[in-house]
């Protein structure tokens, strides 16, 4: 699957294999976390989520093997009401709370919706080379095409 997408001088590196390997084990594991057979996957440099934000998924998995990994905030060190208002970054994190950052080759499990982890892409992850791995579960992904579907047909 990613022959096509990831270039010959990426394979023949002799890490790219332990590479594979760690994102089909890491595959493996969430298909037994969330009961299934088959999941969503996603692996790309394109990060786009510069705001704070809540995930419309069940639970989502995380891992960025290169570049600064997900900025996120723990639930006393966001406000949410500025968050559901649609206020900026500087207001949803509380004066003098700091926020964490997923470390490189982190494995990261969190629930989305309203109950959810409020997380962003770092400001680093724009400006610099960042490679990040998402898992779904397909029934995610199958509701994303459905609704692109129902958008092209209207």
């Amino acid at each position: 699957m990613l022959n096509d997408i990831i270039s010959n001088n990426i394979q023949k590196n002799p890490f790219y294999n332990y590479w594979l390997r760690d994102m089909a084990d890491i595959c493996a594991l969430f298909c037994e976390m969330e009961n299934s057979s088959s999941i969503g996957f996603s692996l790309g440099t394109n990060r786009g989520c510069r705001r704070f934000h809540l995930d419309q998924v069940p639970q989502r998995l995380l891992v960025t093997y290169s570049g600064k990994g997900t900025e996120w905030l723990p639930e006393d060190h966001a406000n949410y009401h500025e968050y559901f208002n649609g206020s900026p970054n500087e207001k949803i994190v509380k004066e003098n709370c700091e926020t964490h950052f997923i470390k490189q080759w982190d494995i990261a499990v969190f629930r989305g919706g309203s109950s959810g982890l409020l997380h962003r892409t770092p400001d680093e992850a724009f400006e610099k080379l960042s490679i990040l791995m998402r898992l779904d579960h397909e029934s995610f992904w199958d509701s994303m095409i459905d609704k692109r579907q129902s958008l092209s047909t209207n």
